[in-house]
């Protein structure tokens, strides 16, 4: 494909990408401060955990999203005029740093919920592990976490600028970096959302005595589902892997990586983070009580009015 072929494949995408980071900003800035204003007027709801820890996603989403769409909105002139720039140095550094602890955000967020779920179900005896403050807690640990994990890439500088793509990555030559860091960001994050799944799906069919005794089998199957819907939302960010798989493989076959690569990965991205912000909300039964009773409310309000009148 000629240069300008090229060109007009890269400002289509990127203006693709635009628009879906415009949407995923609305939608969770949205979603989070309905989600907020929610828990300050009603602290003692029994939802308020989960309400926190779908607040703490939607906020790694927001972030995220802002980054993608600022970052495009810079580099879409780039590509409209074809220019050549020089982006390494500490600028690249930080930009590479903050897309990564942003997605290793997002991954940890999901854990968190995969863990308050199985609480629900196994511990459930135990108050102290479904308390607010225990998950606020979990929530400031757990951004601070992913900020120490991904620090160590811009201190040894393993972030390069593309010239080409205007972005800075990790180089795919650089395998032994990719892997440690790819590994601390979704790897672990993905294992413990999938073992949560597993371990309380194996403990309700085991038919726990102690938690049939004192738990309705009825709310354990409930928080099953709930699980693993979660499991499924991590398999919808998890596609965000399969264009970098990809073209890892190619680049081990063939030692080159092919231009469309870098496009491909941001718009898949963005896309993703797109779905997720839609599923996020579709998937969570506290959301949808929450959408019903504000429903039931405004509507209960409008009567009024047009019985006074």
């Amino acid at each position: 494909m000629n240069l300008s072929a090229q060109q007009t494949v890269n400002v289509i995408i990127d203006s693709l990408i635009i628009t879906s980071s415009s949407v995923s900003v609305c939608i969770s800035f949205g979603m989070f401060g309905f989600i907020v204003y929610h828990l300050i007027k009603t602290r003692n709801s029994p939802h308020c955990v989960a309400l926190l820890l779908t607040a703490n996603m939607y906020l790694a989403l927001l972030f995220t999203s802002i980054l993608s769409l600022v970052e495009k909105s810079c580099i879409l002139p780039k590509h409209l005029y074809a220019l050549i720039t020089s982006g390494n140095g500490t600028y690249c550094q930080i930009r590479g740093y903050l897309s990564w602890v942003l997605l290793c955000a997002i991954y940890y967020s999901n854990s968190l919920q995969a863990i308050y779920r199985l609480c629900r179900v196994i511990f459930h005896t135990r108050r102290s592990l479904q308390s607010f403050r225990l998950y606020q807690m979990l929530i400031i640990i757990q951004w601070i976490l992913c900020c120490l994990l991904v620090l160590p890439a811009p201190l040894l500088g393993v972030f390069q600028y593309s010239v080409a793509d205007y972005y800075c990555q990790i180089e795919y030559a650089n395998f032994r970096s990719l892997l440690i860091f790819t590994s601390l960001a979704y790897v672990i994050p993905m294992s413990i959302t999938i073992g949560c799944y597993i371990y309380t799906m194996k403990k309700i069919r085991r038919g726990n005595n102690n938690l049939i005794r004192t738990m309705t089998l009825i709310n354990a199957h409930r928080d099953l589902i709930v699980l693993f819907r979660i499991c499924l939302l991590l398999g919808l960010i998890a596609i965000v892997s399969i264009p970098l798989i990809v073209t890892y493989l190619i680049y081990i076959l063939t030692g080159s990586i092919p231009w469309c690569s870098a496009p491909i990965q941001w718009l898949v991205l963005s896309l993703s983070i797109t779905i997720v912000t839609v599923a996020l909300g579709l998937i969570s039964p506290h959301i949808w009580s929450l959408f019903k009773k504000h429903y039931r409310r405004h509507t209960a309000v409008i009567s009024i009015n047009i019985r006074i009148k």
